[in-house]
């Protein structure tokens, strides 16, 4: 049975893997660096290489440990490693960094300082964080969450002691090491400290003699994951005074895909891995098995832009032309209606295709949402939820709602105590049984009525009188944007935002209602300009996108982040504009590179065809602002990534574009080029001649500026246009207006 194993992962090898994978998987001696680019097939090598060892190098499974970053690619490779044994019981051990070193710990116990622990779960660190936080007056200063982060963050880096701390603010140092001292009375880790612990036993020169004896083989993959305490444990595990004292490391991943900085990964481990393992042996490999060569050209060119890498280029035998367009749209409202037609149209070339709209952060996706919805396209959102169901959003329309209805209960009792007012579960019991019995009151009746009784203690009717300032002078026929504004004020959102969540999700969250404002003013512009009309329009919109939950392969939507390790037949990737992609966060802490690295994911997800589209104008505080194309674009020549402006397009123009490029129809209309961008000509001079204007169309005059067309009024002789500038609403004659 054994030969028959052996021979059906012969072939496998033969037939499966090109020279360079075959290569990586015989390769038995040393460290080996295996860079391997997007697609090309890195799991399926470092799986095969853990078959081999066993298999043909007849290694024991005790011997060989494979380190991943998720339980999920553990599993995964752990079904690819069993097709080719006889039994699960031949497996190694496979797992994430922090389960292997939770399982040397487990062994070791007697090395620590700690006869037993318990490991943390979050609510039990942030409770210990908070009550830190109170000791040292530092509430209106951190939260318990920040807190967290900011003590991970020093932790990824190894930064623990105190010759590394000295840098650190002084408060941070305090609180820090009060953290460390009560998990130590506690005699619990928190999931850094697995790491960090599981580093520390390497100090005992017993157990390391120990290990290395034992384990042979390690193999770990993406390593351009890894963080600062991840890289030194690897060399403790395979040196000893300097000297590579075990048969082999393999560590497999790809520095143009390392985008998680902010977890604590540095790049700098996979590029100067060689300076810490000597004599290593590197393989590139570089055929892509997934995209057409195009996408790969465009990818290479983005990348090589790059100054912190090694020069890998992908490349595949993979064959197409006209797979990838450049879009240049008015807004982001017409660049979602522009992706919107180009789903529908390639779902008619096949509907059976998969296709993924990529954007950099989770706020725009409600522009496309809007777009699919009124276009009846199905979607999902991957790693995260619907705009108008996010917690914040919903929040903050639970406000907007009393003001219409203020007998809707669920509404109030969503936010009575967001943000924290102190008024629990026991106040909300007493509120709800006190209105059972006045059920005819609205809820500033009922609230103003407890103020009044003697059951509700001074410090709650002050949080009751507190949280009822939000709503004075506000109604339903308060304008939308005016009420929002002013509940975020007094209700102190944002603040609340900030203390309660980590810094990336608060940021995010409080993106999410920047945009909410972005999408009110888009209402308003097209006629639903009271609270009662916006929260009709969402319930509507709502509701079609319940009706859309049960279709079949939906168009996915997510974040770049989110996007790898995923492709696609085809991807439409979003917003190339600086200030979104790259974000204006890197831009102001010189961290370019990192994003260029995740627009180059964002491509190489793309098997088929790439849209990429970008707005010259965006709704920001309900106002049009200029964008300017991302500087990743700018160095890309117009052989690989062909782009148009579709500005002026009319819709019928749009579709035309689509069903050019996917060949469903025959002749697009003549195109003139300027530059790097081109326009559809009109194939009568009469309808090039003539001005059309329309609502959300942007303007220009020579004194207001820049505009947003909200009525036309047509006359006998003219057409007068109210519109919508820096400093306010004018009414304009046509003639002294310019189209943008």
């Amino acid at each position: 049975m054994l030969m028959k194993i052996k021979k059906t992962f012969t072939d496998f090898v033969k037939k499966n893997l090109n020279k360079e994978q075959q290569k990586a998987v015989k390769h038995t001696k040393g460290p080996l660096l295996v860079r391997a680019g997007a697609g090309s097939g890195k799991t399926r090598v470092i799986t095969a290489r853990i078959a081999s060892l066993l298999l043909q190098e007849k290694v024991k499974p005790t011997e060989i440990i494979a380190l991943t970053f998720t339980n999920k690619a553990a599993k995964e490779m752990t079904e690819r490693i069993t097709q080719f044994l006889e039994t699960r019981s031949s497996i190694p051990f496979v797992g994430t960094f922090h389960s292997f070193c939770l399982f040397m710990l487990k062994q070791n116990q007697q090395l620590l300082d700690l006869p037993f622990f318990t490991i943390m779960d979050s609510q039990d660190q942030v409770k210990l964080l908070t009550d830190i936080i109170k000791r040292n007056d530092a509430n209106k200063k951190i939260s318990a969450k920040q807190l967290s982060y900011a003590i991970s963050q020093l932790k990824n880096r190894g930064l623990t002691n105190k010759e590394h701390l000295k840098d650190v603010d002084p408060l941070l140092q305090t609180m820090f090491r009060a953290y460390e001292d009560e998990k130590k009375l506690s005699k619990c880790f928190d999931f850094d400290d697995l790491l960090i612990n599981g580093l520390k036993l390497f100090d005992n020169k017993e157990f390391k003699k120990d290990f290395q004896e034992r384990v042979r083989h390690i193999l770990v993959d993406e390593y351009q994951d890894t963080n600062v305490v991840q890289h030194q444990l690897l060399k403790q595990m395979a040196k000893q005074n300097k000297k590579f004292t075990i048969d082999s490391l393999c560590v497999v991943g790809d520095e143009d895909q390392s985008i998680y900085s902010w977890r604590g990964a540095t790049v700098d481990n996979i590029i100067n891995f060689k300076k810490d393992f000597a004599k290593t042996t590197e393989i590139k490999i570089e055929q892509n098995y997934r995209s057409v060569k195009p996408i790969l050209d465009l990818a290479n060119q983005v990348i090589k832009q790059n100054e912190n890498r090694n020069p890998k280029s992908l490349w595949s035998i993979i064959e197409g032309k006209d797979r990838i367009r450049g879009l240049i749209c008015t807004s982001e409202y017409q660049e979602a209606q522009a992706v919107a037609q180009c789903l529908q149209t390639a779902k008619a070339k096949d509907s059976k295709q998969s296709i993924a709209i990529l954007y950099r952060a989770h706020f725009q996706s409600r522009a496309i949402e809007e777009a699919c919805i009124k276009s009846s396209i199905p979607y999902k959102i991957i790693g995260g939820v619907q705009f108008y169901e996010r917690k914040e959003i919903k929040d903050l329309f639970a406000h907007l709602r009393l003001l219409v209805n203020p007998f809707d209960r669920p509404s109030l009792f969503r936010i009575i105590n967001t943000p924290a007012r102190g008024l629990g579960k026991k106040f909300e019991d007493q509120l709800f049984e006190l209105w059972q019995q006045e059920p005819f009151l609205n809820f500033i009746q009922i609230l103003r009525k407890l103020i009044n009784t003697k059951t509700v203690t001074k410090i709650k009717k002050q949080s009751l009188k507190q949280f009822l300032s939000i709503f004075d002078g506000l109604d339903s026929n308060t304008s939308p944007n005016a009420a929002l504004d002013q509940i975020i004020q007094r209700s102190a959102y944002l603040a609340y935002l900030k203390n309660n969540h980590e810094q990336e999700d608060a940021n995010a969250r409080i993106d999410n209602i920047s945009e909410l404002r972005n999408a009110i003013t888009h209402f308003h512009a097209n006629d639903i300009d009271t609270i009662e009309k916006l929260l009709h329009q969402v319930a509507l919109m709502q509701e079609h996108k319940k009706k859309d939950n049960n279709q079949q392969n939906p168009v996915l939507l997510m974040t770049l982040h989110a996007a790898k390790g995923l492709e696609f037949d085809m991807v439409c990737l979003i917003g190339l504009e600086d200030g979104i992609l790259p974000s204006s966060k890197s831009l102001q802490e010189d961290n370019v590179e990192e994003e260029r690295r995740l627009f180059y994911v964002g491509i190489t997800r793309a098997k088929q065809f790439l849209l990429i589209s970008r707005s010259r104008y965006r709704y920001t505080y309900g106002s049009m602002s200029d964008q300017r194309a991302s500087r990743f674009i700018k160095t890309i020549g117009q052989t690989d990534l062909p782009w148009q402006d579709g500005s002026y397009w009319s819709t019928n123009q749009c579709s035309l574009f689509f069903a050019d490029w996917f060949g469903l129809q025959e002749k697009m209309p003549e195109v003139l080029t300027f530059g790097t961008a081109q326009q559809i000509r009109q194939p009568s001079k009469k309808v090039i001649s003539k001005v059309y204007w329309k609502k959300n169309q942007p303007v220009s005059h020579k004194t207001f500026g820049i505009g947003i067309v909200q009525k036309v009024e047509k006359r006998a002789t003219k057409t007068f246009i109210t519109a919508k500038f820096m400093d306010g609403i004018k009414k304009v004659d046509s003639t002294f207006l310019k189209k943008i």
